[in-house]
């Protein structure tokens, strides 16, 4: 603020003041003028457009329910294991032997009338054994070998031999060459070493020996390597993958044999480690891997129990409690030792960490009213091997789906209401990898348009009943439609129970026995 020098000043700034609040009065009056015309024409001169009657009547149709019954009707189980056989005729692992799959659906795709389909790269970090220098584990006496792991999975069935197919490892692992002594610790929980801790069992410079479930593998290595652990033994005990009797077991029946070993990652976080929060396209910016404290420091290798129980029958120390015992035929001990003077574990791990490209093929079906509203299907592509069940079920359902799906909207009798999306991911064994970059690529569209979705990974893992995992908002839906679909089972039929909910009611239902 300042004092004007011009005598005149004052009285010019009232009449200022005054004029323009003459102009604000008269402009606001022509707006509401405006308005209210504006309403009088559209009420009482606008004629109906006979295409936006048509088109609202459209918008608010009832559900039709003879395309649900078509849709039903139209799906093949003989097309779905054809597409199984598909599916599964090569290992595929995420990487280049990935790509080809995700070609083969785009084309498929487009073959069987969706609108758009689309391959969207990621430029990620996978991780491979090496394939000229295998990884193994196994026990010494001195310099002598007593066990060793198998290099490779035995061939069981003719199925089986064919190129392509990676021993078992575990992703993002260090590479290593350590020896020492094993101590069991159980699922490798928080509570495993607790108890430990109380009975002054330390794992410090040791190996920890652990069996596989409970919690994530890549969680028991991180708690290991917290305590200076200085490698990590994974094994699947009998106790979980078997019914009790291990002479029953694959290829004679469904149970994992003594050869078999589980690979699965080890990555803490889901997505590309180098691109966290991120789309791993060509601009991202990328750590450096030696930066990067979520991937594993220490060794880590997967083995069947069939040398489990060997390394087990070696270990001294003082017999766990009951809980810590599985099914191998041997007395379960902490070990911290073994029982011959001079024996050590020994493992050799040279995994290593490799840049890929990886894909995801999504294809479209536009809605006919509200197309930028999607409702999402998706399942993974890559398996660790040929992956007939995870995740090539759920895929080769899908496949059905789009099928059925496309043939209505090429026909001209069907197009959805709102648009739906067929997604199969990449890399989704190694840390949700394909899903999460895409995701993190699209974030803000899907915040606003992505109305549910529904991920088909396993479809099948018997006949005993169907199961589903969800949000609250999902559960109306997913009841709808199971009362809606034909039980295939005839001695359920014959019991009374007609429908797939009546047997998932039968099966599991709630405490009030009111509803599944």
């Amino acid at each position: 603020m300042y004092e004007s020098m011009d005598p005149n000043s004052e009285k010019i700034f009232y009449k200022q003041k005054s004029a323009s609040r003459c102009r604000c009065f008269i402009l606001f009056g022509s707006a509401i003028a405006a308005f209210i015309i504006g309403i009088l024409i559209g009420r009482y001169v606008a004629c109906p457009d006979p295409k936006t009657e048509e088109r609202r009547e459209k918008y608010l149709r009832d559900e039709d329910t003879t395309i649900i019954e078509e849709l039903m009707n139209s799906i093949d189980s003989e097309n779905i294991r054809n597409n199984l056989k598909i599916l599964t005729e090569k290992p595929h692992l995420a990487g280049d032997n990935n790509t080809d799959l995700g070609r083969m659906l785009q084309t498929r795709w487009l073959q069987d009338g969706l609108d758009h389909v689309t391959m969207t790269p990621y430029h990620v970090l996978l991780s491979y054994p090496n394939m000229s220098d295998l990884n193994y584990v196994e026990l010494l006496d001195g310099n002598t070998t007593v066990y060793k792991s198998n290099l490779t999975e035995p061939i069981l069935t003719p199925e089986e031999d064919k190129p392509g197919v990676v021993p078992p490892f575990n992703a993002y692992s260090a590479p290593g060459d350590i020896h020492g002594d094993l101590v069991y610790v159980n699922y490798a929980r928080l509570e495993d070493f607790e108890l430990l801790k109380s009975m002054n069992i330390s794992v410090e410079g040791k190996i920890v020996f652990a069996r596989y479930g409970k919690n994530y593998r890549g969680d028991k290595v991180h708690m290991a390597e917290q305590r200076k652990a200085i490698g990590v033994i994974l094994f699947s005990d009998p106790a979980d993958i078997t019914n009790g009797d291990t002479s029953d077991v694959y290829p004679h029946d469904w149970w994992l044999p003594p050869s078999g070993a589980q690979r699965g990652t080890l990555l803490i976080g889901d997505g590309d480690p180098l691109s966290a929060d991120y789309p791993a396209i060509s601009s991202a910016y990328r750590a450096k891997v030696d930066q990067l404290y979520w991937l594993p420091s220490i060794p880590c290798h997967p083995i069947g129990y069939g040398i489990a129980v060997k390394l087990m029958e070696q270990l001294n120390g003082t017999v766990v409690p009951p809980e810590w015992r599985g099914k191998m035929n041997v007395t379960y001990r902490f070990g911290d030792g073994f029982v011959k003077p001079g024996w050590r574990a020994h493992i050799y791990v040279t995994t290593r960490n490799k840049n890929a490209t990886i894909y995801n093929t999504v294809g479209i079906i536009r809605g006919e009213f509200e197309p930028d509203r999607y409702v999402i299907l998706g399942n993974h592509r890559d398996a660790w091997v040929f992956g007939a069940l995870d995740p090539s079920s759920g895929t080769a359902i899908m496949m059905e789906i789009v099928r059925v799906l496309g043939a209505m909207v090429k026909s001209g009798k069907w197009r959805p209401r709102r648009s739906i999306m067929f997604c199969s991911w990449g890399a989704e064994e190694y840390g949700l990898i394909g899903s999460t970059e895409w995701v993190e690529h699209y974030v803000k569209t899907l915040g606003f348009r992505a109305v549910a979705y529904l991920n088909v990974d396993i479809a099948v893992e018997g006949n005993f009943s169907f199961w589903a995992e969800g949000t609250p908002m999902l559960v109306n839906a997913v009841t709808m439609a199971t009362k809606k679909v034909p039980n295939p089972n005839s001695t359920e039929v014959a019991a009374g129970r007609k429908s797939v909910y009546d047997t998932w009611f039968n099966t599991f239902p709630d405490d009030a026995k009111s509803k599944p």
